[in-house]
């Protein structure tokens, strides 16, 4: 760079300076409305943090997006082998045939509700709300 284009850069600078400082009033910083203002989204017609944020409900979450990529494979393969212990341990009383068996029977079924319906004429003892069945339904729901 040679001293002219210093000089032409250095007096641009000071021209964008002048202009800038030209648009900035104290009175934007401090609330009072002047030139230079921030946009700021309209306010809800309701008072309450949920109805405010209610918008950003109707766009595709990252957990929407991984829900319809999630595994639909056989239920073998979707449940965890740590899960597996779980459920054998907690469901089928350590009796891994049972678990099998009700494995293998689940996948043969079409669709969520034969499965709960097999479920509930097999396993009238089970606790919809503990969080091991509410686990097995989750996974099972993946497959259907």
């Amino acid at each position: 760079m040679n001293e002219r284009e210093y000089r032409e850069i250095k007096e641009l600078l000071a021209q964008l300076a002048a202009r800038i400082d030209a648009l900035f009033t104290p009175e934007a910083v401090f609330g009072t409305p002047g030139d230079f203002e921030l946009e700021t989204p309209p306010v809800a017609a309701a008072g309450t943090i949920k109805d405010q944020f209610s918008e950003l409900g109707r766009h595709p979450t990252l957990a929407d997006s991984l829900a319809k990529t999630k595994n639909k494979g056989p239920l073998k393969e979707v449940i965890p082998l740590n899960d597996r212990f779980l459920y054998l341990k907690t469901l089928f009383s350590e009796d891994s045939s049972l678990y099998e068996k009700t494995i293998a029977d689940l996948q043969s079924l079409k669709n969520m509700q034969q499965a709960e319906i097999y479920l509930a004429q097999h396993f009238p003892s089970w606790e919809l709300s503990t969080p091991a069945v509410q686990k097995f339904l989750s996974q099972l729901q993946n497959v259907f």
